[in-house]
């Protein structure tokens, strides 16, 4: 999955940037390929990727005021992917 322009190369939303900048980060790209690989013995190894990702993510974020749309987004991300793990068994 390409990523947005409107990165900085150390992962930070470029100034300007719409309130869904997440959206351009590593994680974000990470779970919606979760989300959608079609090869069921890949899907395992997806969600553990997005997984660590998103809490990387989220202890960068503790300690520091941060965008509460994201921070939904990260706790909205690791219940669909429980979710996806759970029903598919993986």
């Amino acid at each position: 999955m390409e990523l947005d322009a409107s990165v900085n190369s150390d992962d930070r939303p470029a100034q300007g940037s719409t309130a869904r900048a997440y959206r351009s980060r590593a994680w974000y790209a990470a779970y919606m390929e979760a989300l959608f690989e079609p090869q069921r013995n890949l899907i395992g190894e997806r969600i553990k990727l997005a997984e660590h990702l998103i809490i990387g993510r989220e202890r960068e974020l503790s300690g520091q005021r941060s965008d509460p749309v994201e921070q939904n987004a990260l706790t909205t991300a690791l219940h669909a992917l429980h979710a996806l793990r759970t029903c598919l068994g993986v």
